[in-house]
Order: structure tokens, then C-alpha cells, then sequence
């Protein structure tokens, strides 16, 4: 009778036992200090062997124990033939180095070859039903997250469905297909084909074309992507290679997030050069079946195609289309007289490179610079003293190319200084550009220029809320700024702040694949940059598309390719800061406090410091969240967000010495906050200091701001840190009362009463 030494856990608490068991009469007995059990021996099931590595007794009713005795388990119990097969194969390293070759091999193997295969089989027998749920759900979320309703009259869709239909009727068409409109200020003019055979089209491509036919052209082509079903086979095909993927490395989370993503996943599809050809030849056939001209295909795509050198600024939608020098020469043999092909690529650079026909949005009014270095770029501009604005770049660009490890954040910081530039500097810039055309400083420092103008022009609202005049104004500033990016990357040998730019604008435009391909090109340039890294993060969150499982794939390269570990953990702080985002946004307050304060346990970074107070002074916490915009505006002097927490919650603030001094710094940033006047001039009021206050109420109402007026009408009235002037005072009074605040009419009725009995 064999006895073996083990350890004993009973299934209902994580208590250990030191045990020994028998094996005798067909009964598995486990006997210890206070343990003595019995159990059928052929009820009992045991883990495989693998190597020397401990094992498993899984006991009836829950239990279990676990030993390192191999050879006495081996002896206790039955061993099939294959699992001796196993265990001396598993011994081997050769055999497993060559089992795991084969499993790539197969693996590789049935993407490359079955799944496609079997993609098109598959494809033909999907439910009806389940198509038209896909096709709902993904038109669903581009409705809420890209597109806007239509501004086409409906007369002028019901023109463009029936003209639609008559061409798919002479083309002998069955397929179902249903045509929408949509207008879409971030695709812009676009169209494409969803699941169950919805073509939607922008009102931006209807916009650029010249006639109908031009139109037709691109609906036919996206029909011929219904009728050959190339959505879902690409959708398959991509389901079926991650399902296969998380099959063989086990990764279930993946196969059950799949699904939920799939309107995602639709959005970012990218066809095959096959499919597109074959979309194309069925869109010229269906033309010319229909007595249209195929080259007015050509003529509406190539003119909404980019070129080359701005190309990568358009969503991924368009980045597998065969070339416009191609569909000219498909579309001329099947049309009637063969014609020269144009040279698209011009004509679209300067479409988009020129400003919308409808006008840009205003300026915003900017900021001012109080880091020093962008105080002296913005001076150096404004006088326009490229020479010097050069030499001051090129040495910064110089110490980065000399050192990268510790030259990445100064060069960058500098770079900012242009997002305190108004829109006015531009001539300058163009100027500065124009006379030092190989200078690399130059033209990045108009490419980060346009880059900032256009997020301006975004704003902050989501991107249902924001008005078509701000995407426009957008787009063509992004537009302009790609082109002097990409055309400065041949100006130095390390185009750092060039490649970190382009990532952001590939990141707003959609593009995941140039996102990542600047990224890896600037990570050559300075492999120990967390900004970088930082950078690269914000592509890889949920809502830019990505997912928490890259974001903690980027945090573990992170910590294995960086020095510093407090710059490593810098980077992973950023995982738990968006939870706790995510949670805030849904009121969650407690779970974003707890994510908050993982993330600031790593690093105390500015915004999360002022997202944490944010949450703070929800929760009436006011002192600790005072203290982390107070922190936070310590390490970065204008950060936006919090100079905007920092006015609300200096004007609750207990000691009035420490709130005047956090509003005097958002002041010194943003000389245009009339609400940081007025909370500042109170604060001196209450202290006595009327002739401070005083000011600060002026320097309010001069701004516009009605409650500035009100104050500075009232102390002017009354002589209070100023010499009593009524008519003036009345003035302010009436501004204030025009713009409807009650204590402004009340106090302008009083005033003038006064008048009246003089």
C-alpha cells in the first residue's frame, strides 16, 4: 500500500492540511491532525503530469490535494498510454520547442488559407435577420458618434433613390439595398456600405459633385460592395481570425468583447484591393448599362481623393482604394471615347487646402504665455525675428539630436508656445516659412500653429453638439498642418516633434495604422520619452477606438524599455486615471475617487490631481480638492482644465489670502477670465481693500461681464476705491441692467430716482 504526503483543502475554506493518503480496497483515505476522510478511489481525478511540477487531486464533493510526489501518484493511480506520450515529450525541449512550431504553423495556416476560404461559404448562408440586426446597430452607432441628420431637402434624396433604383434596374440589379442620407462634419464626403445592404451617403460627396452622374458613380460603386456581400465576408474574416487567436492563447475576454465591438470593428473595416476592383468594374458596367459616362466615376473620386502628401489625413475608409491613375484606365475602356486622364492629385490638395467656401469659425481669444521660453518665442514673432526665432529652436532641436534622452521635453514644451500664437501670426509664419524655406524650426512652427488652430476651432463639446463651421475649420487647419509636418520630416535628421503632431492629428482623423506608424518612427527618435509614450496612450484608450488591454500592453513594454521607473510609472498611472474618468462620467463619484487616488498613488500629475479635485468638491470636500488644483498649478503653470477648477473653488475657499493668490495665477494665465476678476475684486471687498477690488471689478465689466458692471457701477456711485463719478456709473449700470441682471435694473432704477429728486 502506497502513502503519500500532501496538502488537503476541503473546498469550503482556503485552510491547509498536511495530510497523507491510502489507496487500499478501491477507497482513496485522507488522514491528518484533524482530518479523515474517505472517497471512492474511481471517482477521484487527478491533473495530467508536466515535468516536475506539482499535482492536482480534484476530490468528490469539492475537495482537493496537492503534492509534488509525481512518482507516487504515478504508482497510485492508472496512467494512459498517451499521457506517458505527453509527460516525454513535455520533458524535452526540442519536442516542445517543435510542438509549438507546429501549432504557429497550423494556426497560420488556417488564417491565411481557411478562414478566408471558409469566410466565403459562410458569408452566403447568413440569416437574413442577423445581417439586418448588424446593419441596424452599426448605422445606430455612427448615428450617435459620426453622422448628422441629413440637410438634402427630400426632394432632392427622393431624386437621387430614384435614379439609383432606375440604373440598379437596367443592370439587371436583385440585391436589397436601402439608400440613407446622412451628413458627417468628420468623414466628410464620404459613402460606404453597411451589413443588410444600407448605403449611406454624405451630404458633403453630394456637395462635391458637379452632376448626378457623378453621384451615381460612387452609390453604384458602393452597391457593387452589396451586391458581393464584401462587408461581411470582411467582417468575418476578421471575426474569425481574433476568434481563432483567442482560441489558441485562451483569451475569452477577447471572443466576448469581439462581439460587442463588431459596430467598431465596421466602422474601421478596410476592404481588400481585390474587392474594391471588383466593386469598381460592377459600378463602370452598371454606368454604362445605364447610358452614363463610367469616367464620372473617376472625375467625383479623384477630386475628394488627397494627395499623396496629405492622404494619410483621410479616415481609413478610403486607404484600400486602388489608385485614381488606375480607375481612370478601368473606367476609360469602358466608356464610349477614350479621353486623357487629369492629374487628380493637384487639384484635390488645393480642395483641401483651401478654406471652406462657408468661412472659418472666429479666433478664440489666446492665453498668455508665462513659461518664459514661450514668452520669448511669441516676442520674437510678433517682431518677427525669424533669424532669431531659428537659432533659439535650432538649439533646442540640436541638444535633442545630441541627447534625446533628456532633450525630448524641453523641445517639445517649446513647441507649444505656438498655441499661444493668435490667428493674426499667421502671415508671419508664412513669412518666416517664405524666407528660410530648409528651415526645419520654420515649418514645423507653422505645422504646430495650424495644429492648435484647429483643435481650437473644435472646442471641447462632443462631437454631436458641434456646429459644422467648427469641423470644417478643423479639418482645413489639420489639413494644413499635416502638409507642413510631413513636408518637414526631410529637414532634419530627427523629426521628433513632426512625428509627435502627426500621431495626434491621425488620431483625430481615425487613423490607427498612421497613428502607430508615427509612433514607432518617433520612438526610434527618443526611446526613453514618456511623453511620448503618454502621447501614444491616448490612441489606445476605449474611446479613440482602443482598448484597456492595450493600454496595459503599452504600460508592461513601458516598464521594460525605461529606465526611469518613476517615468514608468508615470505611464501606468495613466490606466487607472481613465477608469476613473469613465466612472466620473457616470456619476460613479466614490469609484472615480478610488481610481483617482491609484492613479495620483503612482503619479501626481496635473490633470488627474484636478480631476481628482473636480470629484472633491462634488463630494463637498472642498479643502483637500483645493489643495490639489493648488498642487497641481504648482507642477503646470496654465494647465487649462485646472485654472478652470481653480476659480470655483478659490471662491469657497476658507483663508481668503490663499484664494486671492490661485486667483491671481489664473489671472497672470488668462487675463481674459472675468469670473477670476470678480472672485479676486469680492475677495479684496470683504478684506477692505476697496481700492483693489475696485480694479478688479473694472478690469470684469471691461470684458463684458455683468456682474463686473453691476460692481464697478455701484462703487463708482458711491466713491468707493475710486472718486464718485455718476455718470459714469450710470453707464455701467445700464450695461449691466441691458444684459438682464435683476440687481443691475434694481440698482439703475435706484440711481436714477436719486437723479430725479435733484
Amino acid at each position: 500500500m502506497s502513502v503519500l504526503k500532501a496538502a488537503y483543502f476541503d473546498g469550503k475554506t482556503s485552510r491547509r492540511h498536511a495530510v497523507s493518503l491510502f489507496v487500499s480496497a478501491g477507497r482513496l483515505k485522507v488522514v491528518g491532525r484533524d482530518v479523515s476522510e474517505q472517497f471512492d478511489a474511481r471517482r477521484v481525478r487527478r491533473s495530467l503530469r508536466v515535468a516536475n511540477t506539482p499535482r492536482w487531486l480534484y476530490l468528490p464533493g469539492g475537495g482537493a490535494c496537492v503534492t509534488e510526489d509525481n512518482d507516487a501518484v504515478d504508482r497510485m493511480t492508472r496512467v494512459r498510454r498517451y499521457e506517458r506520450i505527453l509527460h516525454r515529450w513535455e520533458s524535452r525541449p526540442a519536442y516542445a520547442a517543435a510542438a509549438i512550431a507546429l501549432v504557429a504553423a497550423a494556426v497560420w495556416l488556417l488564417v491565411a488559407r481557411v478562414v478566408p476560404a471558409a469566410v466565403e461559404h459562410v458569408a452566403e448562408r447568413i440569416p437574413v435577420e442577423t445581417e439586418s440586426v448588424l446593419g441596424r446597430e452599426t448605422l445606430s452607432s455612427m448615428d450617435e458618434h459620426i453622422f448628422k441628420p441629413s440637410t438634402l431637402s427630400k426632394t432632392r434624396q427622393a431624386s437621387l433613390g430614384k435614379k439609383l433604383a432606375a440604373m440598379a434596374s437596367a443592370a439587371g440589379e436583385t440585391a436589397r439595398y436601402r439608400l440613407e442620407f446622412r451628413a458627417s462634419p468628420v468623414i466628410g464626403a464620404n459613402a460606404l456600405a453597411l451589413p443588410s445592404g444600407i448605403i449611406v451617403m454624405t451630404d458633403e460627396l453630394v456637395g462635391k459633385a458637379k452632376n448626378d452622374q457623378e453621384v451615381l458613380g460612387v452609390l453604384a460603386h458602393e452597391l457593387g460592395h452589396v451586391r458581393y456581400r464584401h462587408t461581411m465576408r470582411r467582417l468575418l474574416e476578421s471575426s474569425a481570425t481574433a476568434l481563432i487567436i483567442a482560441a489558441v492563447t485562451g483569451d475569452v475576454a477577447s471572443a466576448t468583447s469581439l462581439a460587442a465591438a463588431a459596430p467598431t470593428v465596421l466602422l474601421q473595416l478596410k476592404y481588400s484591393r481585390d474587392s474594391e476592383r471588383e466593386a469598381d468594374r460592377y459600378a463602370i458596367d452598371a454606368m454604362r448599362k445605364a447610358g452614363y459616362d463610367p469616367r464620372h466615376l473617376t472625375a467625383l473620386l479623384g477630386r475628394i481623393e488627397p494627395p499623396r502628401r496629405v492622404r494619410r489625413f483621410v479616415p481609413g475608409f478610403l486607404s484600400s482604394h486602388p489608385s485614381t491613375e488606375e480607375r481612370e484606365v478601368l473606367a476609360r475602356s469602358g466608356a464610349a471615347d477614350p479621353v486623357p486622364a487629369e492629374d487628380a492629385a493637384p487639384q484635390a490638395a488645393a480642395e483641401i487646402l483651401r478654406p471652406p467656401a462657408e468661412g472659418l469659425v472666429p479666433d478664440k481669444p489666446k492665453r498668455a504665455a508665462v513659461d518664459p521660453v514661450h514668452r520669448q518665442i511669441v516676442t520674437l514673432l510678433e517682431q518677427r525675428k525669424f533669424d532669431e526665432l531659428d537659432r533659439l529652436l535650432g538649439a533646442l532641436q540640436g541638444a535633442f539630436e545630441g541627447d534625446a534622452a533628456g532633450g525630448s521635453v524641453t523641445l517639445e514644451q517649446a513647441y507649444f508656445a505656438f498655441d499661444r500664437v493668435p490667428r493674426t501670426a499667421e502671415a508671419a509664419l508664412d513669412d518666416w516659412v517664405r524666407v528660410q524655406p530648409a528651415s526645419y524650426a520654420a515649418r514645423t512652427a507653422r505645422g504646430c500653429f495650424h495644429y492648435f488652430q484647429g483643435l481650437d476651432a473644435r472646442g471641447t463639446a462632443f462631437i454631436a453638439k458641434t456646429p459644422e463651421a467648427n469641423i470644417r475649420t478643423m479639418r482645413f487647419y489639420l489639413g494644413k498642418s499635416q502638409a507642413d509636418l510631413e513636408g518637414s520630416l526631410a529637414l532634419t535628421p530627427k523629426p521628433y516633434v513632426s512625428r509627435l503632431t502627426l500621431m495626434s492629428i491621425a488620431r483625430v482623423s481615425g487613423s490607427r495604422d498612421d497613428e502607430q506608424e508615427h509612433y514607432a518612427e518617433a520612438l526610434k527618435l527618443a526611446p526613453q520619452s514618456v511623453e511620448l509614450r503618454l502621447a501614444h496612450m491616448t490612441s489606445l484608450e476605449p474611446r479613440w477606438g482602443g482598448s484597456y488591454r492595450e493600454m496595459e500592453a503599452l504600460v508592461k513594454e513601458g516598464r521594460a524599455q525605461l529606465k526611469d521607473a518613476a517615468a514608468a510609472d508615470r505611464l501606468a498611472a495613466r490606466v487607472p486615471a481613465y477608469r476613473g474618468n469613465e466612472l466620473q462620467r457616470k456619476d460613479d463619484l466614490e469609484g472615480a475617487l478610488g481610481r483617482y487616488n491609484e492613479a495620483i498613488a503612482l503619479y501626481q500629475g496635473a490633470g488627474t490631481l484636478c480631476e481628482r479635485a473636480y470629484v472633491l468638491g462634488k463630494l463637498k470636500r472642498d479643502p483637500e480638492a483645493f489643495a490639489d488644483v493648488k498642487l497641481a498649478l504648482s507642477k503646470v503653470r496654465d494647465h487649462h482644465y485646472c485654472l478652470s477648477q481653480a476659480v470655483p473653488l478659490a471662491s469657497r475657499a476658507q483663508d481668503a489670502a490663499e484664494a486671492i493668490a490661485m486667483l491671481t495665477l489664473v489671472i497672470e494665465a488668462d487675463a481674459r477670465s472675468a469670473h477670476a476678476f470678480n472672485q479676486r475684486g469680492w475677495r479684496f471687498q470683504q478684506a477692505g481693500n476697496v481700492e483693489l477690488a475696485y480694479q478688479d471689478y473694472l478690469a470684469s465689466a471691461r470684458l463684458g461681464d455683468g456682474w463686473g458692471q453691476l460692481m464697478t457701477g455701484k462703487m463708482q456711485w458711491a466713491g468707493l476705491g475710486t472718486p464718485a463719478n455718476r455718470e459714469e456709473a450710470l453707464e455701467w449700470l445700464r450695461k449691466a441692467a441691458a444684459q438682464g441682471h435683476p440687481d443691475a435694473k434694481l440698482s439703475l432704477k435706484q440711481a436714477l430716482e436719486q437723479v430725479e429728486k435733484r
